[in-house]
């Protein structure tokens, strides 16, 4: 069992090795070198997978040498070879409690940073990532810029001396960001928190992460007490049948949201890219990008790339709950084997159509004539095609639970006038 929220917090001495050790942690967070080793406590080891950037750095005559010779480019390939920060899936670059945060400056202050650095790692599960809302960059930032200068506070930094940045990362399982933080003018000298200020920083982030859902709930209990309270002793249990009725309504058609989408493998990415290109060759140069519209060689290019993602691992599950979720609603209705599997079969087409949607508009975007970021695109119609399913799979859940919570009140009241019936 892991925990729902995680707060991992290290320190770094003022000294010239952990100088350049801060730079390249800073690249590594703001430039997303994928790290994928697949479990949570992973997260003990993630704040040394920046290791490749510092045997980078030894390459470079001094760290100011590679500061001034670093550079990012939009075709994804800085100067020392570190990637791109949207060349790989679940990157955000860098944000602070200033709107724009320039990597080089900050990288350029940390290397002359004569005091103490603090690295935090802040991650959920990602089913209460999902459910909390906390799956995006906008999400961490808005929390983040809430908190930090209490949390900074409890460690006896006062906000017009903090100083800090933050990345995010969409990792699959476990979606984190990372924190750098460090006083403009160097007073604090110890590094190590002490257990009362780890727990009352954890506190700061947890109540602001859980704000929400403390609110929805309280708000909740506080509907049904007064429910209750209005209504007659005699009427409580058929009352308090409807309130959880509505509830699992609610629930299921708004309370649903989409899971992190699968990780993109550069061979999967490469192999997307190639198929769109493949697409964008055959497409009409100009008109409305609309699967309905388009010639029939282009329908089935599209539909054969749509087929080829939705095998992909992650997409192919989700595919088959969908049509399992279809023959559950079709069964209510006909117990035919060849009703149900058509019922699957329709609901196939439906996903195949809106993500084939997808995938022309991806293939439209190669046919500009202005420099397009490959890599942002195969991620866009990767994460597009991901949501569409997901949100195809949430509404078929939903209308699945209430199309059984309607059977069930069928079968209830059956059952009562069966009973009436035998008095």
């Amino acid at each position: 069992m892991t925990a729902p929220f995680v707060m991992i917090a290290k320190f770094y001495l003022p000294t010239h090795e952990n100088q350049a050790k801060n730079v390249a942690h800073l690249v590594y967070i703001g430039t997303k070198s994928e790290v994928d080793r697949g479990e949570l406590n992973e997260l003990e080891e993630l704040d040394t997978g920046n290791k490749y950037v510092e045997n980078i750095l030894s390459k470079y005559e001094s760290l100011d040498d590679f500061i001034d010779n670093f550079e990012i480019n939009t075709a994804g390939t800085p100067a020392g070879h570190v990637k791109y920060m949207d060349e790989r899936p679940g990157s955000h670059g860098l944000f602070s409690s200033d709107e724009n945060v320039s990597l080089k400056e900050t990288m350029k202050e940390l290397s002359k940073h004569s005091g103490i650095v603090w690295r935090f790692i802040l991650s959920l599960k990602e089913e209460d990532a999902v459910k909390l809302g906390y799956t995006t960059r906008e999400s961490w930032e808005k929390a983040l810029r809430a908190t930090i200068s209490e949390a900074a506070a409890k460690m006896g930094i006062p906000e017009s001396n903090l100083r800090w940045v933050a990345a995010f990362h969409q990792k699959k399982g476990h979606p984190h960001v990372h924190v750098v933080m460090w006083e403009k003018t160097p007073q604090r000298r110890r590094g190590k928190l002490s257990k009362g200020e780890t727990k009352d920083i954890k506190k700061v982030f947890l109540n602001e992460i859980y704000a929400k859902e403390r609110l929805a709930l309280t708000a909740e209990k506080s509907a049904v007490r007064d429910l209750i309270r209005d209504t007659a002793r005699s009427d409580v249990v058929d009352v308090l049948r409807k309130v959880e009725s509505a509830r699992v309504k609610v629930r299921a058609l708004s309370g649903g949201k989409a899971g992190l989408p699968p990780t993109l493998e550069p061979h999967i990415r490469e192999e997307l890219l190639e198929k769109l290109k493949e697409l964008s060759k055959i497409m009409p140069q100009k008109g409305r990008i609309a699967f309905a519209y388009m010639p029939e060689e282009v329908k089935e290019k599209a539909k054969e790339i749509t087929d080829w993602l939705l095998k992909q691992p992650g997409f192919s599950q989700s595919v088959k709950r969908c049509k399992e979720l279809a023959k559950e609603l079709a069964s209510h209705y006909t117990s035919k084997p060849e009703a149900l599997e058509k019922a699957a079969e329709k609901a196939y087409e439906d996903i195949q159509k809106r993500t084939a949607q997808i995938v022309l508009k991806g293939a439209a975007a190669l046919q500009e004539e202005k420099a397009v970021d490959t890599a942002r695109l195969t991620n866009s119609v990767w994460r597009s095609a991901w949501r569409a399913l997901e949100r195809e799979r949430l509404r078929a859940e939903a209308e699945s639970t209430i199309a059984a919570q309607r059977e069930m009140e069928k079968k209830r009241k059956m059952a009562e006038r069966g009973e009436s019936r035998e008095i």
